[in-house]
């Protein structure tokens, strides 16, 4: 499934969003930034009303990740913690990835793993 956020923006994030074993995985490609976060933030959260407990986002295609996408990424994180439920990052991307060192996220307030394929396979 394929969902653009800001449609009339030329999509500047899109969701590819699936099921995999007992994970809900959403991948984001595009801009996680001020425009695109509510819509992140909105999604994580409707899928956490399903019933949803086990969410993976993959971070490999996003080309930018500014401070208001951290702050939803940090935001959706609290909420998730607090009911208990799971969320892992994907990411191999150097970029994202040297954003969140920079900011003091990386593998303290969140892991962030190589493969989708990796968290599946951690104990749950």
């Amino acid at each position: 499934m394929r969902f653009d956020a800001k449609e009339d923006q030329k999509a500047m994030l899109n969701f590819e969003m699936r099921k995999e074993q007992n994970a809900f995985i959403v991948a984001l490609s595009g801009n996680l930034d001020s425009l695109t976060t509510n819509e992140f933030t909105r999604l994580i959260e409707t899928k956490l009303s399903e019933g949803e407990d086990f969410i993976i986002v993959n971070l490999d295609k996003l080309d930018h990740l500014s401070s208001a996408g951290l702050r939803g990424i940090l935001l959706i994180l609290k909420k998730i913690t607090a009911d208990g439920k799971k969320i892992y990052f994907v990411s191999t991307d150097e970029d994202v990835n040297r954003i969140f060192k920079t900011a003091g996220f990386y593998n303290s307030l969140i892991n962030i793993y190589e493969s989708e394929d990796a968290v599946l396979n951690l104990p749950h």
